[in-house]
């Protein structure tokens, strides 16, 4: 899996610096629907969490795009036996995706995605009503999974609005106590965003 992210990451930066012109920039954020899934885990259920931050676009052709993000992701899972318990944690992920988009006339633009992502957690704990308990030692710190989904892009301004809708699958446990526990993130995700074409804000110097 590490293999593969930096293989990505490496097409990514290449493919940006021979088709530069229609390298974006953006941000994003939305709600993630997190839960935990496995065969270890049963009575709880999804706990609405938020998440967002940064990517760059580097087309390959007109249809195909590399895109690695930089997010800020809460993840966890709620009880259901408790009115307001669960676990909450905190993630920096970061997926490299291949994106698809489908070529139209007009703003809108079809797409879908696909990719693994690496995520390193910064943060757990478990919580009953008002009482909160640390349990960052009992989780893994680094988390592997895939993402995968589509949405569209609509053209305005120098850039593109962006709505996404995508699954995040774990693929390995982030239980630290128990090498043999079945315990993976998942999450329903929604994102907003807007990325900013980068070759139509470099202003090139002109000769006297």
């Amino acid at each position: 899996m590490k293999r593969l992210i930096v293989t990505l990451a490496l097409v990514a930066l290449m493919s940006g610096n021979v088709l530069a012109e229609g390298t974006t920039f953006g941000f994003m954020g939305g709600l993630n629907l997190a839960n935990v899934t496995g065969d270890d885990v049963e009575d709880n259920e999804t706990k609405l969490c938020f998440g967002g931050g940064v990517f760059v676009n580097f087309p390959m052709n007109e249809v195909i795009s590399m895109q690695p993000e930089l997010l800020f992701m809460m993840k966890g899972t709620k009880l259901v036996a408790f009115d307001d318990a669960g676990v909450r944690m905190s993630y920096i992920d970061i997926p490299v995706l291949a994106k698809f988009t489908v070529p139209m006339e007009g703003a809108f633009a079809p797409c879908f995605f696909v990719g693994p992502y690496v995520g390193f957690n910064t943060s757990a704990e478990s919580y009953v009503e008002d009482e909160e308990f640390d349990v960052k030692d009992q989780i893994k710190s680094t988390d592997y999974g895939l993402v995968f989904g589509g949405g569209f892009d609509y053209a305005m301004g120098e850039g593109n609005l962006i709505f996404n809708a995508r699954y995040a699958l774990g693929l390995t446990t982030i239980d630290d106590t128990d090498a043999d526990d079945d315990v993976k993130n998942t999450g329903i995700i929604f994102m907003v965003g807007y990325g900013f074409n980068l070759w139509s804000n470099i202003k090139l110097p002109t000769l006297p």
